[in-house]
């Protein structure tokens, strides 16, 4: 029976409906945690697989197609996390699951790493669109048109996603892919 012991405190906390909430007695109870940034990322991926695939686009998730060195021999494989694909034209989309604030002078909490993974994929993948995805907060929803220009053929553009209207905000973005042109 002390096999089944984990299972069982799981149903009750399910089948009572009880919370996962600090209290005082004698139950105990386990942590359910998600690894947030990959099920973020997975999500966008594949609904974006879906949303612009019907539209023409191929649509590569965790692409490997490129290393950032070629000598003495590949090295450093670039994976961005969603690479889309029409007729001649290339557009690199890559999820972010971190909370940006509204302060250019900061860069609104944009990793400088992240520009240069950004960068990097641009030349690699011969494309000036490179679309940072990140979770829509109250403090960037009066932002809409953020973006950066290297000045040499790269355009980093953020864009949001509203986690409680996700289906209509990734049909929005499939919506600004197709008015956007670099």
């Amino acid at each position: 029976m002390k096999y089944y012991d984990m299972l069982i405190q799981w149903s009750r906390i399910f089948l009572m409906n009880k919370s996962f909430s600090t209290f005082s007695g004698e139950d105990h109870s386990r942590s359910l945690l998600f690894p947030m940034e990959k099920v973020y990322e997975n999500y966008v991926a594949q609904q974006m697989k879906k949303i612009l695939g019907s539209d023409g686009w191929e649509v590569l998730t965790q692409n490997k197609g490129y290393y950032l060195f070629m000598e003495p021999r590949c090295k450093f494989a670039l994976r961005p996390d969603i690479v889309c694909k029409r007729d001649n034209r290339t557009i690199i989309m890559d999820t972010k699951w971190k909370s940006l604030i509204n302060n250019e002078r900061k860069n609104y909490g944009i990793s400088q790493s992240d520009m240069y993974q950004m960068y990097a994929y641009s030349k690699k993948y011969n494309t000036s669109e490179i679309w940072l995805l990140y979770p829509l907060n109250d403090e960037m929803r009066s932002r809409t048109d953020i973006k950066f220009n290297s000045g040499d053929g790269t355009i980093v553009r953020l864009h949001f996603v509203d986690l409680a209207r996700m289906t209509e905000t990734l049909e929005e973005l499939r919506d600004k892919l197709e008015m956007t042109e670099s």
